[in-house]
């Protein structure tokens, strides 16, 4: 991924998606000496607190050639109001494409991207749900370090299954796979009537089931707690 410098249709189809109130602007990526990469909010706060300024909320826009996908990001505004990323990139690149939108604050839990394809394959459209459920399964996780989280054993197996699924399908979009195209596991079925069907359907199914099991965790807590007590 790149992150685009020019707006064109799909990039501006991301934007108005977003729908952020603040006009996008061309950032230039300044890493801080002491910054660490995929570490962004606590960058910026470590800025901050050394240089002054403002930490600014708001997504950052990459580009492939399928998707286009606006993920959270926090720069650093100077007592000038210029903005700056502060974050070493990973990819080499000294321009980043940010939108900035106070609506979404950084609270310890992952925020998730926006995403939409620039293709016309429905397959992308899987890619996105898959992507979408790995950022739904990342909210129940515990951030412990640099894009490093810890979740419960149930969870972890769950993001396991879907991380697979998404590789599996981004790779069967990059050797030409279509929903009617032979399911990349070999079973011979058109994709959408093999690891394709009913998937949102499945991924609302296993997120109830989250839920459920993270409701039934945080009671076992609370029981603890006050036996304890």
């Amino acid at each position: 991924m790149t992150s685009p410098i020019e707006i064109t249709g799909p990039v501006q189809r991301l934007i108005d998606k977003i729908g952020s109130e603040y006009e996008h602007e061309i950032v230039p990526i300044k890493p801080d000496p002491a910054a660490t990469p995929g570490n962004c909010y606590f960058n910026v706060q470590d800025k901050v607190a050394k240089d002054g300024g403002n930490l600014v909320y708001g997504w950052a826009v990459w580009l492939s050639d399928f998707i286009c996908e606006g993920e959270h990001h926090a720069v650093w505004e100077d007592a000038e109001g210029n903005l700056v990323d502060v974050t070493p990139p990973r990819v080499p690149i000294d321009k980043l494409l940010f939108v900035p939108d106070d609506r979404f604050i950084y609270e310890g839990k992952h925020i998730g991207s926006i995403r939409s394809s620039i293709v016309d394959n429905p397959l992308v459209d899987h890619i996105i749900l898959l992507a979408e459920m790995k950022d739904y399964l990342l909210r129940f996780a515990t951030r412990v370090g640099n894009e490093q989280h810890h979740f419960s054993t149930f969870n972890g197996n769950i993001y396991t299954h879907y991380d697979t699924l998404f590789n599996n399908a981004v790779l069967f979009f990059r050797e030409g796979g279509k929903l009617g195209s032979p399911c990349y596991c070999g079973s011979l079925k058109p994709y959408s009537q093999c690891h394709g069907k009913n998937l949102q359907a499945s991924i609302e199914k296993v997120k109830d089931t989250v839920v459920k099991m993270d409701d039934l965790a945080k009671e076992g807590k609370e029981g603890e707690q006050s036996q304890e007590g």
